[in-house]
C-alpha cells in the first residue's frame, strides 16, 4: 500500500490540516498540558496565526502550528511543534527556544499600535516600553524510539557550568507529547474530537503498518464520525496520510470500509488514492485496447495487402503471406501489371 514518494512530507500536510484547525487543536491540547493550565487556557478562543518558524533544511523533521489566545485573562501565544524522525533530537530544547525567540522577534517588528486583543499592548517607541508575550511549547514527538533526550535546557549542561553560573543560564522547557508511548486505550479515553483523535492515532500507528484495517477497527466511532461529516475534508486527508505511509494492502483496507456499510464505502471510494487507484485501472484498460485497436488495424491492413498482391500476381506463396518480424505492412504504392 506504501505510496511514500507522493508526498514528500506526508506528516506535515495531515498535521497542519487536522491540527491547523482551532478546536482541533483544542483538543489536542487539553489532552495534552497541565490542569493548572488548562484551567486558565482559553481553548475555545484559540486563533492560528502565520507563520513557519522552523529553517527549511529542517521541515522534513519539524512541522509547527503557533496560536493566539489567553491565559487568565491575559493574551498568550501557544507554539504546537510536531517531531517526525526516528529518533528523539538531543538539542531539541535549544532548537525550540531558537523557534520561540523567533516568534518573539516577529512579535517586535509588528509594531506597537496593533489593535489585536490577542496581542499585548505596547504604550511607547522606546525598547523599555516594549513586552514580550508569554509562548507556551508544546512538542508533539512522532518516531520510532521513545523520548530520552532533555526537554529544557537545563539538561544541556554540564555540572560544573550549572554550579558556576546557576540561574545566569537560560532556563526553558517545552511540554512533551510522546506517541510512542502512548496506547490505544488512552487515545479513546482523551478528550479529543474524532478529527484529532484519529490523526493521532494514524501517526501513532500507521507508519509501516501491514494491518491498518485492524487499527481503524479500534477507532470506529472516530472513523464513522468523520465520514457522517465528511464535507471538511478531515476524513479523506486522515486516509490519504495512512494510504501513504502504512504497509498495509488496499483490499484490506478496503474491505473495512465495506464492512461499515455504504456511506462508508462511498467516502473511502470517493477519496484521492481510490479515485487515483480507478483512473490507473482505466488508463491501463484504455491502454490495453488502444493497442488491440492498433494490432487489429495492422493485422487487417496486412490480410488486404495481401489480397491486392493476389489479385494482381496471382497466389501468394505461404512464405510471402508471412509478416516479416518487427516491420509493420505498408499500403501498395504503384503496383501496375507488368509490362508485356
Amino acid at each position: 500500500m506504501a505510496r511514500r514518494s507522493e508526498t514528500p512530507n506526508p506528516h506535515d500536510a495531515m498535521f497542519r490540516a487536522v491540527v491547523g484547525v482551532p478546536a482541533n487543536a483544542a483538543s489536542v491540547l487539553a489532552s495534552v498540558l497541565p490542569a493548572k493550565i488548562t484551567g486558565g487556557l482559553d481553548l475555545g478562543g484559540l486563533r492560528l496565526e502565520p507563520g513557519n518558524f522552523v529553517d527549511e533544511e529542517m521541515r522534513q523533521r519539524h512541522t509547527d502550528l503557533l496560536f493566539s489566545t489567553r491565559l487568565n485573562g491575559d493574551p498568550v501565544l501557544v507554539y504546537v511543534l510536531v517531531e517526525h524522525q526516528s529518533s528523539p533530537d538531543p538539542l531539541m530544547a535549544l532548537r525550540v527556544m531558537d523557534y520561540v525567540t523567533r516568534i518573539w522577534w516577529r512579535h517586535l517588528d509588528v509594531g506597537a499600535e496593533s489593535d489585536d486583543p490577542h496581542q499585548p499592548r505596547r504604550t511607547g517607541p522606546g525598547a523599555a516600553a516594549r513586552t514580550l508575550p508569554p509562548i507556551l511549547p508544546v512538542v508533539v514527538y512522532q518516531g520510532r524510539r521513545r523520548w530520552n533526550t532533555p526537554t529544557s535546557m537545563d539538561g544541556l549542561y554540564d555540572a560544573t557550568s550549572e554550579q558556576a553560573l546557576g540561574s545566569f543560564l537560560p532556563r526553558h522547557q517545552f511540554v512533551l507529547q510522546d506517541l510512542t508511548s502512548v496506547e490505544v486505550e488512552e487515545l479513546l479515553a482523551a478528550p479529543l474530537t474524532p478529527a484529532a483523535r484519529l490523526a493521532l492515532a494514524m501517526l501513532r500507528f500507521a507508519p509501516r503498518q501491514e494491518h491498518l484495517a485492524q487499527v481503524l477497527e479500534d477507532f470506529t466511532p472516530d472513523v464513522v464520525e468523520l465520514v457522517r461529516t465528511r464535507a471538511d475534508q478531515m476524513f479523506a486527508i486522515i486516509m490519504e496520510y495512512a494510504y501513504q505511509v502504512s504497509d498495509t494492502p488496499p483490499a484490506q483496507v478496503r474491505q473495512f470500509f465495506e464492512d461499515l456499510g455504504p456511506d462508508a464505502q462511498e467516502a473511502y471510494m470517493s477519496t484521492t488514492l481510490e479515485r487515483g487507484r480507478a483512473e490507473g485501472v482505466a488508463e491501463g484498460v484504455a491502454q490495453g485496447v488502444a493497442q488491440g485497436v492498433a494490432k487489429g488495424r495492422a493485422e487487417g491492413a496486412a490480410v488486404m495487402l495481401s489480397r491486392v498482391l493476389a489479385a494482381q500476381f496471382g497466389p501468394l506463396t505461404p512464405r510471402a503471406n508471412r509478416p516479416h518480424p518487427g516491420r509493420h505492412p505498408r499500403p501498395a504504392r504503384h503496383l501496375g501489371r507488368p509490362p508485356r
